[in-house]
C-alpha cells in the first residue's frame, strides 16, 4: 500500500477585524485552509496597540473566513490577566464580582464580567447597592453602543472610568475593572 503524500504547507496571514484597522496580527502555516476556520487567536493588547498601559489585557479573535492567503477574524472577547486581578485583591479588602448578559445596539450578545475592590470589609447591603449600580450602568451603556463602539470604550477605559466615578459616590471603591468580555455567537 503506497504511503499518502503530504500536502505542502503554506503561510497565511491572520487579519484583525475592521475595528482594529484590519492589520496583520500574525501568520500561521497550514496545508488545508479549511482547517483555519474556527481557530482561536489570543493576543496581548500590548502587541495589538503598542499601548504599554494595557499590558495586563488579552484579546481573543476567531478565524471565520479564509480568502487567498489571508485568514480574517472576528472579535470574541477580552480578558484581564489573573495576576493583575490578584494584585488588586489583597488582604482585608472586599471583592465584588458581577456578571451581566447584555445585547448591544447592533444585536450582538455579550457577557460582561466585572470586579470592584473595596478597601475594607463593608456591609452586605452596601455591596448589594454597588452590584446593582454596576449592573444597571453596564446595561444602559452597552445597549446604546454597537459592538465596535463598546470594544473601543473598553480599550480606552471610558466605560471603566465612568462606572468607577459613579460607584465612588456610593462607597470609596479602590479599584474597578471589566475583567472579561465574551461575545456570544448567534
Amino acid at each position: 500500500m503506497p504511503a499518502k503524500k503530504a500536502k505542502a504547507k503554506e503561510w497565511y496571514s491572520i487579519i484583525a477585524p475592521k475595528m482594529f484597522d484590519e492589520r496583520e496580527i500574525g501568520k500561521t502555516m497550514v496545508s488545508d485552509p479549511d482547517n483555519l476556520v474556527g481557530r482561536k487567536v489570543n493576543l496581548s493588547m500590548l502587541e495589538l496597540t503598542n499601548d504599554f498601559s494595557k499590558y495586563y489585557m488579552k484579546i481573543s479573535f476567531q478565524i471565520d473566513k479564509v480568502d487567498e492567503k489571508k485568514a480574517y477574524t472576528t472579535f470574541t472577547g477580552t480578558e484581564v490577566m489573573r495576576d493583575y486581578i490578584s494584585r488588586l485583591i489583597l488582604r482585608r479588602v472586599r471583592r465584588i464580582d458581577n456578571v451581566e448578559n447584555v445585547t448591544t445596539k447592533d444585536g450582538s450578545k455579550v457577557i460582561v464580567k466585572t470586579v470592584a475592590v473595596a478597601p475594607r470589609r463593608i456591609k452586605s447591603s452596601i455591596q448589594k447597592v454597588i452590584r446593582v449600580e454596576i449592573k444597571s450602568m453596564i446595561k444602559d451603556e452597552v445597549e446604546k453602543l454597537s459592538l465596535e463602539e463598546f470594544v473601543q470604550d473598553i480599550l480606552s477605559d471610558i466605560l471603566k472610568n465612568k462606572i468607577l466615578r459613579h460607584i465612588r459616590r456610593i462607597y470609596p471603591v479602590r479599584a474597578f475593572e471589566i475583567r472579561k468580555v465574551e461575545a456570544v455567537k448567534k
